[in-house]
């Protein structure tokens, strides 16, 4: 028997808000942990926890879209590293931060 291995998953979603007659569209990026014997289980296993997701929150849909990422770690801890991702760009740094990651659309949780 396999041993589970710790995995992210990384799952975007469409939320639908309504408010008034208006309507507006909010896009979520999450990543949570996944115990899974591989990486094919953790995808299995993380679109299945997407769906729990939608159904606990109405208006919320699920894009079909999972990247799943190894944890090389046995065990989960204060600064374990959950996910990595590597695009290549021509764009200063500046300009990436800007064109993918502070558009001025983000809703952010306020800090103290």
């Amino acid at each position: 028997m396999n041993a589970f291995e710790w995995f992210s998953a990384k799952t975007i979603y469409k939320h639908c808000i309504v408010n008034g007659g208006d309507e507006r569209f909010v896009f979520e990026e999450r990543i949570v942990l996944i115990q899974a014997l591989d990486a094919e289980d953790a995808i299995k296993r993380g679109e299945a926890e997407a769906v729990e997701y939608c159904k606990k929150n109405p208006g919320v849909s699920y894009l079909n879209f999972i990247e799943v990422y190894f944890l090389q770690e046995e065990s989960v801890s204060s600064g374990t590293e959950i996910y990595s991702g590597l695009r290549e760009s021509k764009l200063s740094e500046k300009e990436y931060i800007s064109h993918f990651y502070d558009t001025g659309n983000e809703i952010r949780q306020k800090t103290r």
